[in-house]
């Protein structure tokens, strides 16, 4: 677009569309010039900005701020810095960082990804004491994620009980829900989230490799900006009503029919114990229920117990 058109569509001045276009050179943005054709954007920096995820961003609550940082060691405890701020500055806020240098995952894990690949996202929530259950929130952010994989990845995503998002029973992504008690009967929550983009199969550990997946292994390119701002979206529609104290019923059949785990036998562990079976159904709180050898069904909390192995085709 020839200049002189482009400042009059954008009410600048001749010398502040100078300085705008500076301005995005200097944050990576790649602007050609020709003395004919104007102004031509052929290249966008490889970072998230925030700007570009909250421009025009449909959403209420989940995303009303947002923050952007290209290195830090979990967006999980920057999430909780700021909530020591308090409510009116830190609900609904998300920060996304480019590389994490110890982002964690459920039961200790490590979430490992190389700079500038993957969304690493972590989302402040204050909820009413009663209505913070991090089973719920997961179960939602799980449904937001695997929403959000679909619309901008063309790819069929499901959930592996209770907080992996994956592809062809692939993991590609995964939820962690931290809640601590706040101020005057509530509950601040981090929803916190991985998404596998670009990596290729050496940025995981060999021993883990069957089992995960980026989107990009799997035959997706993606924009991380269109996917982040599609899991912000998604994330506000079922996680940001301001007194919400229990999921919309379709959430529920939603993530029951996206369950890659019911159906399947598997190993859990709960309590000291190990316990094997048939996965038949999910309860409205999320739990797992399991038909044990001897014929008897047995309920297993989303945050009391973990699978230990199975939840894959064919698994015995």
């Amino acid at each position: 677009m020839l200049p002189a058109d482009l400042t009059a569509a954008l009410g600048l001045s001749p010398r502040r569309l100078a300085e705008a276009v500076h301005d995005l050179a200097e944050v990576g943005f790649v602007v050609e010039t020709h003395p004919m054709l104007g102004l031509r954007l052929v290249g966008a920096p490889a970072c998230l900005l925030a700007e570009e995820l909250a421009c025009e961003l449909a959403v209420n609550r989940v995303g009303r701020h947002i923050e952007c940082v290209e290195a830090t060691a979990s967006t999980n405890d920057l999430a909780w810095e700021s909530v020591a701020k308090g409510r009116d500055a830190s609900d609904g806020l998300a920060i996304f960082a480019e590389h994490q240098t110890a982002g964690r995952g459920r039961r200790g894990s490590r979430w490992l990804a190389p700079p500038h690949t993957a969304i690493l996202c972590s989302v402040v929530l204050w909820m009413p004491r009663a209505g913070a259950a991090p089973a719920l929130l997961t179960r939602a952010a799980a449904v937001a994620a695997a929403e959000a994989i679909e619309e901008q990845a063309d790819l069929t995503a499901g959930i592996k009980w209770p907080n992996d998002v994956v592809v062809e029973d692939r993991k590609v992504g995964g939820i962690l829900v931290e809640a601590r008690p706040a101020a005057e009967g509530t509950t601040a929550v981090v929803i916190g989230i991985g998404l596998n983009g670009s990596q290729g199969p050496e940025a995981f550990p060999p021993d883990i490799r069957p089992q995960v997946a980026s989107l990009g292994m799997l035959g997706a390119e993606v924009d991380r900006t269109l996917l982040a701002r599609s899991l912000l979206e998604r994330l506000d529609r079922v996680c940001g009503g301001v007194d919400w104290a229990d999921e919309n019923e379709d959430v529920r059949h939603e993530a029951a029919r996206r369950c890659r785990t019911v159906g399947r036998r598997i190993t859990l562990a709960e309590g000291g114990e190990v316990y094997e079976g048939e996965v038949v159904d999910l309860d409205p709180d999320y739990g797992l229920i399991l038909r044990l050898a001897d014929g008897s069904q047995r309920r297993f909390g989303a945050m009391t117990s973990h699978v230990v192995s199975g939840g894959r085709p064919g698994a015995g």
